[in-house]
């Protein structure tokens, strides 16, 4: 063997990765892909760019080759002589037992070769692997058999696409055996028998050919010699001579090669197996032309391996994109803080004595009626998806939003319910009853945080169990809205409100994030109307809660026009410093948890008002009551839609002067 052509099949890997088509065509791509995706930044254009870019670099790689293409694969075997061609036959390794057409065309292959040649022992190789050696030695053997010619098959191919697959007996003892000693030809040789009964020698590759040393050697050249003295025709069925040290040792002992070509042969490597053959001293005696119909010219197939680039760029590019996209959001989820949503924890002191209860800085008093019962959990599990968005005021410490977002997992309607600051609830930590809005102080004799109170109050006063809560205070809640670039608030009237810090035209505008803060925050509205300014009707922390509402319907808007990846990335990075999440919702559900907003119709939520009436405590404090248990007000709005147990449910606590 040739140093020349030996360095061929030593070609690292990643200089033929690293070829110069590959480098052009893949620049090309994410130059088009990134230049496509600051255009037009979205799911769809994702997907097109990455296809167009796919495309392109498909031609330029086609281009760049066959610029750069040596000889045609034409003329590295013109001064060969064409034995055959073999056409494209799924049906087995043997076709000629099933394919009467196929038989035809081994049977006229085998007098060619026959005509052609004078020596009884050939190789049958191919340029590279995969082009099917293996098959047409086999199937030369069986139909020489086939014709009453005395035939052996050799097998000189270890690898798995040898034709040691066929063999139930396995390689060992084999050529490598009857190599080094340790087996005769007849220990080593097997009988394969076709399916009329006929049957021809053949012998196994063995288990160390690998080591070629030794092929070259009296004991094979004694055993082929003997085989020779009986056989008409010896087929050794060897690997790519570029691939394998075993091939040019058995070319000791050929009188010649056949070497079996594809249309995908690569024309340098052709050459390289014709001239290592010939030095090998088995020269090439003719090709066969595998896998085709022999109609067309024999040349590489440049746009399939074309297709097949552009596929693969395609495919590498959108899986480049969302590893990329994967880690920013990653990144950005990490940054989020996290606290923990612990309700069994406020289950368990349920029947712990009671304690002081301390409401924007002052102590009930003692004669507080007793504890009224909240509604137990009434809703099946997995029947809602939810979450409790909590809004914290830095100057009081409570929480001055509490927003309940409900998506029923049976098609109805999604609806969200604002909890007033004011109402009266039952405080589970302490056995008393107080506003639902100090509980976001926890218990901290009990070791719970106020977002896990604050959650298994919610979900005792709705029926519902909060599955994961978002606490921000005003200046996250300026963040966010600003962090997607505002919301619109319409006005029949200029408003404001010195207290709140709100004044704002009439129409509609896009409102910053302290606009928007100051509208949901306002308690003493005014509007300017002729002229005058005027209270507005019903201005009220009920009223407040419409506010929320409305503003949350526009943030969600925002939120929900996301249209790729890139975009959840970034309003995801906008927001990481905004909220404090608990610290079940992992990133995956927080992702489904976004995608799934995008497939709720805005209008359609239900925008509940808890119906409940003012009065004051017995500490003379203003406070608001349920009028009727929660479960049967969503029954008087849902009638039978929503997914609730069958069963009664106490209401809120109902204190009187």
């Amino acid at each position: 063997m040739s140093a020349t052509h030996a360095d061929v099949s030593s070609v690292p890997w990643y200089t033929r990765v690293f070829s110069r088509a590959n480098i052009i065509s893949t620049i090309t791509a994410i130059v088009i892909f990134i230049v496509g995706l600051t255009a037009w930044e979205s799911n769809r254009g994702v997907i097109l760019f990455a296809v167009l870019a796919g495309l392109a670099a498909g031609i330029v790689w086609w281009l760049v080759t066959r610029l750069s293409a040596g000889p045609s694969l034409e003329s590295s075997i013109d001064d060969l002589t064409l034995l055959g061609s073999i056409p494209v036959d799924t049906s087995g390794p043997a076709p000629t037992l099933n394919d009467p057409d196929a038989t035809d065309v081994y049977t006229g292959l085998l007098r060619e070769i026959e005509g052609q040649t004078t020596g009884r022992i050939l190789l049958v190789s191919s340029p590279g692997p995969g082009q099917g050696a293996s098959t047409v030695a086999l199937n030369l053997a069986i139909a020489a058999t086939m014709a009453g010619r005395r035939a052996m098959l050799v097998d000189a191919d270890p690898s798995p696409n040898g034709l040691g697959r066929f063999l139930s007996t396995g390689n060992s003892p084999g050529l490598s055996d009857v190599a080094d000693g340790s087996a005769s030809l007849s220990e080593a040789a097997r009988m394969w028998e076709l399916e009329d009964g006929t049957r021809f020698p053949m012998l196994p590759s063995g288990d160390t050919l690998a080591d070629a040393t030794g092929l070259s050697g009296i004991l094979v050249a004694d055993a082929l010699d003997a085989v020779s003295e009986r056989a008409d025709l010896i087929l050794i069925d060897v690997p790519p001579v570029l691939w394998s040290n075993a091939t040019p040792e058995l070319g000791a002992h050929a009188d010649g090669t056949i070497l079996v070509v594809a249309d995908s042969a690569d024309p340098a490597t052709v050459t390289g197996a014709i001239s290592d053959l010939a030095e090998a001293g088995a020269p090439v005696l003719g090709y066969v032309r595998n896998r085709s119909k022999g109609t067309h010219r024999l040349a590489p197939v440049w746009w399939r391996r074309a297709v097949v680039h552009g596929v693969v760029t395609t495919a590498l590019l959108l899986g480049v994109f969302g590893a990329y996209t994967a880690a920013q959001l990653w990144y950005s989820w990490n940054r989020v803080e996290t606290e923990a949503l612990d309700t069994s924890a406020v289950i368990d002191t349920q029947n712990a004595a009671a304690a002081a209860i301390v409401e924007d800085g002052e102590e009930l008093d003692d004669t507080e009626e007793p504890p009224a019962e909240t509604p137990r959990t009434t809703a099946p599990e997995q029947a809602y998806e939810t979450l409790l968005l909590i809004g914290g005021d830095k100057v009081s410490g409570a929480s001055d939003v509490i927003l309940y977002l409900v998506r029923p997992t049976n098609g109805a309607d999604a609806f969200m319910v604002s909890l007033p600051r004011d109402l009266y609830v039952e405080n589970p930590c302490t056995g008393g009853n107080g506003r639902i809005n100090t509980q976001i102080h926890g218990c901290e004799s009990k070791d719970i945080n106020g977002p896990s109170l604050l959650s298994y109050t919610v979900g005792q006063f709705t029926g519902i169990e909060v599955d994961h809560f978002a606490l921000f205070d005003f200046d996250g809640f300026e963040e966010v809205i600003d962090a997607v670039g505002g919301v619109e608030i319409c006005f029949d009237y200029p408003v404001s409100d010195w207290k709140a810090e709100l004044d704002m035209p009439a129409g509609c505008s896009i409102a910053t994030g302290q606009q928007a803060l100051s509208w949901v925050r306002s308690r003493h509205t005014l509007q300017k109307i002729n002229g005058s300014w005027r209270s507005v009707p019903g201005a009220s922390d009920l009223q407040r809660n419409q506010h929320q509402q409305d503003v949350l319907i526009e943030l969600f808007k925002e939120l929900k026009s996301f249209d790729s990846p890139t975009e959840l990335t970034a309003q995801v990075a906008g927001l990481a410093d905004a909220f404090v999440l608990d610290d079940t919702l992992s990133l995956t559900g927080a992702v489904g948890l976004a995608w799934g907003m995008r497939d709720i119709d805005l209008g359609s939520i239900n925008r509940l008002e808890i119906p409940v009436r003012l009065t004051r405590s017995k500490s003379g404090q203003s406070i608001l009551v349920a009028t009727m248990p929660f479960d049967e007000f969503l029954r008087s709005v849902y009638a039978d839609a929503l997914p609730m147990e069958d069963g009664e449910a106490q209401g809120s606590p109902d204190v009187n002067e």
